[in-house]
């Protein structure tokens, strides 16, 4: 096969063969569909289909029944392993024309956000990486995701990135190392689909949005420690934020909002079950924290001990940034003291008895354990911190 295919992820000596993919040189596919006969190429996608279907641990009729559903109506960690399949599926197909072309467009339709208003969707690529306990890179993998841009004036934008529907286990179990019973029992958690900012609020969209019409309390243009417009804004409590919101809502005629802490848990670990996104453990190359202290087998890092400008590092699988580290992010939820009787839908857990609410993600001040994705603090949402920030998001609907 020399000369035919090509590594679409980067290899070094660390690399794990298992984990590298692969395509055909341009060209190359249109070729070999062309020169075999239709009958050949479509036994070859069945038993295709039968081992990838194996591989999931999916009947062939569930899985092909899982091609044609819409991105929306996924509801498990299956939804991206499946999508890559689909798309290469049409592909082929198309080529063949007849009742096969008239699947392909099926197919292609299913990849489509189907109540994401996909007209306005664009879509961006991007490279997770899995490390190992001693934080060496075992896999990489290409992803894409579908965003959109709010225009917020005078060239500044805000990426939000739709996160589709799915159901999660969340929380961490006893045995994960540095965990609290604050974050158990695990339970299950059904999300419905919604868009999340690509990155934290920076300081020139807060300017943006600082300058529009006050709608409950006023905002300082510049409240943070750290300067830099690209660098997440910090220094502001959880009124401030949700006033950002409400502004950014008035100014667009779309509910901004912050996001509940379980959509924040499950945007976290994008179909992952590990401490971290990224896997056992974290870098001082993959995340801004206090790199100085360890987690698992990874050697001692760098630690800055301030913020970064977003987008620096990896991001995850849903293609968000600097959910580990960086800054803290408010979340909408108050604090409770554990997950006994907290909601399954994904909703905010509502309480009257508590003006203290949650943060996740750690900061570039927090240890490694801080920044785990089922860490969870709570502070009083009055106060101001330089630790902290936050990341809006928005339902699914027009954009």
């Amino acid at each position: 096969m020399s000369g035919l295919l090509q590594s679409i992820t980067p290899v070094d000596q660390d690399s794990n063969p298992d984990y590298i993919e692969y395509d055909f040189k341009p060209g190359v596919r249109e070729l070999l569909v062309d020169s075999v006969p239709i009958s050949k190429t479509v036994s070859v996608i069945d038993k295709v289909s039968e081992f990838v279907a194996n591989q999931l641990g999916l009947s062939v009729q569930d899985f092909e029944g899982r091609l044609l559903t819409p991105a929306t109506a996924s509801n498990d960690w299956l939804e991206p392993k499946i999508r890559p399949f689909a798309h290469l599926k049409a592909q082929v197909l198309k080529r063949l024309g007849g009742e096969y072309a008239r699947l392909a467009e099926q197919l292609l339709i299913s990849e489509t956000p189907t109540s994401a208003n996909p007209s306005e969707l664009k879509q961006f690529s991007f490279e997770v990486v899995t490390v190992n306990p001693r934080g060496k890179i075992i896999k990489r993998e290409s992803q894409q995701a579908d965003y959109f841009t709010q225009d917020l004036g005078k060239g500044v934008d805000l990426e939000m990135v739709y996160i589709p529907a799915g159901s999660f286990l969340m929380g961490s179990p006893e045995t994960e190392k540095h965990s609290d019973d604050r974050e158990r029992p695990q339970h299950q958690v059904n999300i419905q689909p919604f868009f999340l900012g690509k990155y934290q609020v920076t300081h020139a969209q807060w300017r943006a949005v600082a300058k529009l019409p006050k709608i409950k309390r006023d905002l300082k243009s510049h409240p943070s420690y750290f300067k830099g417009k690209n660098r997440p804004v910090d220094g502001v409590n959880w009124y401030d934020a949700v006033e950002f919101c409400d502004r950014l809502s008035d100014y667009t005629g779309t509910e901004y909002r912050l996001p509940s802490e379980a959509e924040w848990e499950y945007a976290c670990r994008a179909g992952t079950t590990t401490p971290f996104h990224y896997g056992e453990t974290i870098t001082s190359r993959l995340a801004n924290y206090r790199a100085s202290n360890t987690y698992a087998e990874e050697a001692e890092g760098e630690y800055p001990g301030e913020t970064t400008p977003v987008g620096r590092f990896t991001p995850n699988g849903f293609g968000l940034y600097d959910m580990h580290g960086n800054l803290w992010e408010w979340c909408a939820d108050p604090i409770h003291e554990n997950y006994e009787g907290a909601p399954t839908d994904g909703s905010v857990w509502v309480s009257h008895n508590h003006n203290d609410y949650l943060m996740r993600g750690g900061s570039c001040y927090s240890y490694p354990w801080l920044c785990r994705s089922a860490s969870r603090i709570d502070y009083n949402r009055d106060d101001i911190n330089y630790a902290v920030g936050f990341r809006v998001a928005r339902g699914v609907g027009r954009t």
